[in-house]
């Protein structure tokens, strides 16, 4: 159930991923020892921050592994609500715990999404009769009707490093907050996850380890296999992503199954333009005290 996935380099032989396989839970692996693998020495803790895709149908297995084998302590699920309501049925695998049943673990639901990204990231891209169609579907419920039409006439276009930007300009709150669990020791070991577990679980992953790692070329890189890992995480299921997510205003094209080459260094890119991550997270209201502690949280020699 936990073994290691084995990857092919093409520049040498075969070698361990640090991709964990479960039951039901997929793109899941321990950050730390991503990292470390990528760089071959000992930067970062092992075991005490995941990220992965959503857990709704993680099997007993798999959770008795995270929570009492991984000691997991924190979750924080990034998902809005709409997503949380189209979360097809766990009955069809049959799935009988869920984390609730584990009270050693909290779950934090920090919607990547609020009024200001609604409006001034989505809404403000869509022309007035668009914004008309949408109250309209509003008044009458319909819900995924409205998911639809933000999703092919805003979200699309913008594309992957579009929306990265857009989060970091304006989900400063919900990052902060991310950051505040992560400051408090007793919230480790910590698991990230939001449906794929690819971009906004991306986002926070970026952001945490350019606090903790920096900037430079090493780290960069190391990110950049952190991240990219997801198109192996959910290459068995990319044919399930695409079916739920086509319907929804989403094309094959579009790059949204898929991790982007070249969406870490523009990530990155952003947050420089904000005066690097240390001045990005004291202007969103992280104290020196906070990232200080989540150094000491996730680094091997702080």
């Amino acid at each position: 159930m936990t073994d290691n996935l084995t990857l092919t380099d093409t520049k040498g032989p075969a070698k361990s991923s640090p991709l964990l396989i479960l039951g039901g839970v997929h793109n899941c692996r321990d950050v730390g020892q991503t990292i470390n693998m990528f760089l071959d020495k000992s930067v970062m803790k092992e075991g005490v921050l995941f990220r992965s895709g959503r857990l709704d149908h993680a099997t007993d297995s798999d959770l008795r592994f995270l929570v009492e084998t991984s000691r997991l302590r924190s979750v924080i699920d990034v998902r809005t609500k709409t997503e949380l309501a189209l979360i097809p049925s766990k009955n069809v695998r049959g799935v009988s715990a869920t984390l609730a049943d584990f009270p050693s673990t909290t779950v934090y639901h920090i919607p990547y999404i609020n009024d200001e990204y609604t409006n001034k990231a989505l809404l403000a891209k869509l022309p007035w009769y668009r914004v008309l169609q949408l109250m309209i579907y509003h008044f009458l419920g319909w819900t995924t009707a409205i998911v639809v039409i933000v999703s092919t006439y805003a979200i699309v276009p913008l594309g992957l490093r579009g929306i990265a930007r857009a989060c970091l300009q304006y989900l400063q709150p919900e990052i902060r907050q991310t950051f505040q669990i992560l400051a408090d020791e007793n919230k480790y070991p910590t698991l990230l996850h939001c449906t794929q577990g690819k971009d906004r679980t991306g986002l926070a992953t970026v952001l945490i380890l350019l606090a903790v790692l920096g900037d430079g070329d090493d780290a960069l890189k190391a990110m950049d296999y952190d991240y990219m890992l997801s198109n192996e995480g959910l290459k068995s299921m990319r044919a399930q992503m695409l079916k739920e997510m086509v319907p929804l205003g989403y094309t094959e094209e579009s790059g949204f199954a898929d991790a982007e080459k070249g969406w870490v260094e523009a990530v990155v890119g952003f947050v420089q333009e904000e005066g690097g991550i240390e001045r990005y997270l004291e202007l969103i209201g992280v104290t020196d005290l906070e990232l200080r502690k989540i150094r000491e949280n996730l680094l091997a020699m702080p």
